[in-house]
């Protein structure tokens, strides 16, 4: 975790910027640059492969866009067939394209593969897509896991089985721990992002300053 952690550029320190409606999140990450190293990237996937086979997966689903990199890495390291999911409404898909490509999915056991998972939403517009292929999506494997410090998370997001490399917050101890984060910004950040700071509160001004 500590080397997905220290990848150049993932995490990006300072609160530079965030989601004002959700405060997700303080520290945005750039998943893909996990992706630039083959040997980190057949790390990372591994632990998919094997949950994968616990779930006697058929197939392994990359969701469009963040998630093929690593789905095909998940699929190669398990020997299983691999497949897409078209993100729902992305521009320059026309409505009579097919939802999925590559491996058939029909009657078939899934595992979609993601780069992070938060509320749930993009998830759950992905399993619309792969219910409407016939396909059985039995489980869900992301890079990073930020479910909890999601202000709402809906019902898929709780109940579907989800393994990830990292929780959100543990990306954000360990590069912390590494010294690409301020500590006392980290502490922070965390605080706001455990208790849902509300908007007036004058805590923000710190991490303004922090930034």
């Amino acid at each position: 975790m500590t080397r997905l952690a220290t990848v150049p550029g993932l995490v990006r320190p300072g609160i530079s910027h965030w989601d004002m409606k959700t405060r997700l999140p303080l520290h945005p990450l750039s998943n893909e640059n996990a992706y630039g190293d083959p040997q980190l990237l057949h790390d990372l996937a591994v632990p998919g492969a094997e949950f994968a086979h616990r779930l006697g997966v058929d197939v392994v689903v990359g969701a469009e866009t963040g998630g093929i990199p690593l789905g095909t890495a998940v699929a190669l390291a398990g020997d299983l067939p691999f497949a897409f999911v078209r993100k729902p409404g992305y521009v320059g898909h026309e409505d009579h394209e097919p939802r999925v490509r590559g491996a058939s999915v029909a009657g078939r056991r899934v595992l979609l593969v993601d780069d992070a998972v938060s509320s749930g939403k993009a998830l759950e517009a992905f399993a619309d897509e792969l219910q409407s292929e016939g396909a059985i999506l039995v489980g869900v494997f992301t890079l990073v896991d930020m479910r909890d410090v999601a202000t709402s998370v809906v019902p898929i997001a709780k109940t579907l089985p989800i393994e990830s490399v990292a929780t959100y917050l543990e990306v954000l101890d360990a590069a912390t721990d590494a010294g690409i984060l301020d500590p006392a910004t980290h502490r922070l950040a965390v605080n706001a992002l455990v208790n849902h700071w509300t908007d007036d509160d004058p805590r923000w001004s710190l991490l303004d300053h922090a930034a």
